[in-house]
């Protein structure tokens, strides 16, 4: 709104982006700000054509393992805090004048990627651009602009609901054959988002089942998730907690972030599984609030540090029994939550009590 443009369509939507065009065309493809496969819309991730679609790729990530392309393709990827960085950097050296309204909605993305410039990803090149765009964007106090949108972003968070909470910034990593799921919440204020903790855990547990889930109908536990994490980043005082939803986080967060402290997630919390419990449930990593810079890299060293727990890696499960659903009541419970779950136009309407009371009864996992 402040920006003063219009809301983009969707990927799908775009004529030519899945479906062909008017002319019955598929049109080329720039990635932007990604480049995993799993982190692409499911139109582009699964078409036959996808590598000759890429011709390019803008971004500040890691090169994925699984970025190919049959032919050469364009690719800007720096180490700065934020891909629009990149973007107005490419006007600035292709001598093009940058529109009041892209200056603004390229600063407030460049405040909301680098935390305000505070990040550890925060670059000089990144400093550098902001002002710049203050200036052409006629924007006086991007501080005050920061503190807005955070504001205006928490509250929109908490509005969401546990389970987009758990989805909306989420993105899944692997190493040494264990996968680990990482959302993040970047908030004024944890406290309205520690209200609903007890959702947030449950809905993290049943996240990683969830991604078992294949197109066709059929379920493959080779593909779930091992480890299911939501980081809650406090911006204001540049600090972060860690949600821990079962023992097989607990003994990985030890390991990633060894000796930080332990509590309660919300005061009265039941534990949500055997093998932890209810004071275990929140951990204060410190701070650190980059994703990218300092969670991933902290997770994978752990894991590529001989990490073992009472469970061994979802990907090592034979072909055999990996598409054979496990037939318990928890599994029976998250089936069952799915199928009855529905959108009040705001949020994801949930009722957990056949699944809290699985796992209450569970045994230990």
């Amino acid at each position: 709104k402040w920006a003063g443009l219009e809301v983009p369509p969707f990927f799908d939507d775009h004529p030519g982006a899945a479906t062909p065009d008017a002319d019955g065309k598929l049109l080329p493809v720039c990635l932007v700000d990604h480049n995993e496969d799993k982190q692409m819309v499911p139109s582009l991730r699964d078409a036959p054509d996808r590598k000759k679609r890429i011709i390019g790729l803008i971004d500040h990530h890691a090169l994925a393992e699984s970025m190919a392309s049959e032919k050469p393709v364009f690719m800007d990827v720096r180490p700065w805090g934020s891909m629009s960085s990149i973007v107005t950097h490419s006007y600035i050296r292709g001598n093009r004048m940058i529109p009041k309204p892209v200056a603004r909605i390229l600063l407030c993305a460049i405040l909301s990627d680098t935390l305000n410039l505070q990040s550890v990803t925060t670059t000089n090149a990144d400093r550098f651009l902001v002002t710049v765009l203050c200036i052409l964007g006629e924007c006086e106090d991007p501080d005050e602009l920061a503190r807005a949108m955070f504001r205006a972003k928490t509250e929109w968070i908490v509005g969401l609901g546990a389970y987009e909470m758990t989805r909306g910034d989420q993105k899944d990593f692997t190493a040494n054959g264990w996968k680990v799921g990482i959302a993040v919440l970047e908030v004024t204020d944890t406290e309205p988002v520690l209200k609903v903790a007890d959702e947030l855990l449950m809905e993290l547990r049943i996240l990683k089942v969830e991604k078992g889930a294949l197109k066709n109908g059929q379920h493959d536990r080779r593909k779930e998730l091992d480890f299911a994490y939501l980081f809650v980043v406090d911006v204001t005082q540049q600090k972060s907690f860690l949600l821990v939803a079962g023992g097989r986080e607990l003994a990985l967060a030890k390991a990633a972030f060894p000796g930080r402290p332990l509590c309660e997630a919300k005061v009265g919390i039941q534990a949500p599984g055997k093998t932890i419990q209810a004071a275990e449930t929140l951990m204060e990593v410190g701070d650190i609030v980059s994703r990218k810079a300092q969670f991933v890299p902290a997770f994978f060293s752990a894991l590529n540090s001989g990490f073992s727990c009472h469970k061994q890696p979802n990907s090592s499960i034979s072909e055999e029994i990996a598409g054979i659903k496990e037939d318990d009541e928890v599994h029976a419970a998250i089936e069952a939550l799915q199928k009855e779950s529905f959108h009040d136009s705001v949020h994801v309407v949930r009722d957990y009590t056949r699944y809290r009371d699985a796992l209450d009864k569970a045994e230990p996992s």
